[in-house]
């Protein structure tokens, strides 16, 4: 929550799911590795969970937030 509270108060709208890739994760969070999450809308993962990255007990899964472009 601390890191989404973070990353919206400078603009930014969602993050890449990142996760350890050493074999011990969720199978379902390997799968989300990689992806963009809004923040407005937390995905439903193939097990049926719904959540943001790093906020499922025992995960090890964290939020690489996306930095919006300054152009």
């Amino acid at each position: 929550a601390f890191v989404q509270a973070r990353a919206q108060s400078v603009g930014v709208q969602g993050y890449i799911w990142r996760t350890t890739m050493d074999g011990a994760e969720r199978e379902s969070h390997a799968e989300m590795n990689g992806t963009f999450v809004p923040y407005d809308r937390p995905p439903t993962l193939s097990d049926g969970t719904v959540g943001h990255a790093g906020t499922f007990p025992n995960c090890r899964c964290y939020q690489d937030p996306v930095l919006p472009d300054n152009d």
